[in-house]
């Protein structure tokens, strides 16, 4: 990332000196104005996109722990079911042999 800065900031600090002090104009100087252009919108572009691929992949993180810690809950509720069920019998038949 740190690059792509250092050779957008190059690329038009090169491109404002040729304007300037060599007078480099016309054709050549729009060209030059237009490439650094194109370069920095791409450049903005790629910051945007990172920060949106970022969110993205955070809210899979929060979803992919929400239904984790939503089936370990659903999965401590079917055990203590099976264990009232168990006690319940058990219950019944201590009842029953009296």
């Amino acid at each position: 990332m740190k690059n792509l800065v250092f050779i957008v900031l190059s690329i038009s600090a090169l491109s404002a000196a040729a304007y300037t002090f060599f007078n480099i104009s016309g054709k050549t100087g729009l060209g030059i104005v237009f490439i650094c252009g194109f370069l920095f919108g791409i450049f903005l572009m790629n910051i945007r996109l990172n920060m949106k691929n970022d969110k993205i992949n955070s809210y899979k993180r929060e979803l992919e722990k929400e239904s984790i810690a939503s089936d370990e809950n659903s999965s401590r509720v079917k055990v203590l079911e099976s264990k009232i069920e168990v006690l319940e019998k058990a219950l019944e038949n201590a009842l029953n042999n009296k």
